[in-house]
């Protein structure tokens, strides 16, 4: 894999985008279909289990922080929040009271083991060099819970790429901002680290089959966002395509069993 010197272009990235989580989620009805739905599933999770103290690694600009710190339902004493950029860190401070922000990289988080009862990191296992070491980390630091997000390979997408129609996404995944996958990520993936570590799988979802931004750069109406929500519904059902959604997500428990060595590689 070519070196890219992934600090430097999210620092760039942060000085260059406004407002970006909230955009990503809100901007318009499209990405309300991808990213809204995939912030809704989040807190629809967070709010059926107990968590006292909170990481979110690769927290950006700390929109899930504000709404931790801002909802009386959570009441968190200890939110914390780590990005590998500095300029992310001062946006989130702006928007935060009083969660704490660390500058530092998820594959060597400045954390002792089971400092949390609740990791988050969502959207960032693609964008790092290696995935499975930034997992078995915020394995580490996960007191109970390990909630993770990844963009995976919607329908359509996955069926472009089998008839040769999208170039190689990987050729140079920092050419322009708020992009910057290495990776192309399935919950599966996940999955399998899980079991070698004997974590407990508590929930996975899968969603949203529709391309969002291809549909939005067309120009295609929002009426038919309803109708795509519930072909999504349909489509979750089929085996063979079940698996073919952009928001993925799941919940593990961590084991309370100490790994072996062998277990840990």
């Amino acid at each position: 894999m070519r070196e890219w010197n992934i600090r430097d272009y999210y620092e760039k990235e942060a000085l260059a985008l406004k407002n970006h989580q909230k955009l990503m989620y809100f901007e318009n009805p499209w990405s309300n279909y991808w990213h809204g739905e995939r912030l809704r599933r989040i807190f629809e999770i967070l709010k059926q289990i107990e968590f006292r103290s909170f990481l979110d690694a690769g927290c950006a600009e700390g929109y899930y922080m504000k709404i931790l710190e801002k909802n009386p339902f959570f009441g968190l004493p200890l939110i914390v929040g780590l990005d590998i950029a500095k300029n992310y860190l001062i946006k989130a401070k702006q928007n935060l009271s009083h969660s704490l922000l660390v500058e530092g990289d998820a594959a060597k988080l400045p954390f002792k083991e089971n400092s949390f009862d609740l990791v988050l990191c969502t959207e960032v296992l693609e964008h790092v060099v290696n995935p499975e070491e930034v997992f078995n980390e915020l394995l580490r630091v996960s007191r109970k819970y390990l909630l993770l997000t990844v963009a995976g390979e919607n329908l359509f997408y996955y069926i472009a790429k089998k008839l040769g129609l999208i170039k190689n996404v990987n050729e140079n995944p920092f050419a322009k901002f708020g992009h910057g996958h290495l990776h192309e990520m399935r919950i599966k993936n996940i999955i399998y680290w899980s079991c070698k570590a004997r974590c407990k799988l508590l929930k996975k979802l899968i969603t949203c089959y529709f391309p969002a931004s291809f549909l939005q750069r067309h120009k295609m109406p929002t009426f038919f966002i309803p109708i795509a929500k519930h072909i999504d519904r349909i489509l979750n059902k089929i085996p063979v395509i079940r698996e073919l959604g952009a928001v993925q997500i799941l919940l593990l428990k961590k084991s309370t069993e100490p790994l072996s060595n062998s277990a840990r590689r």
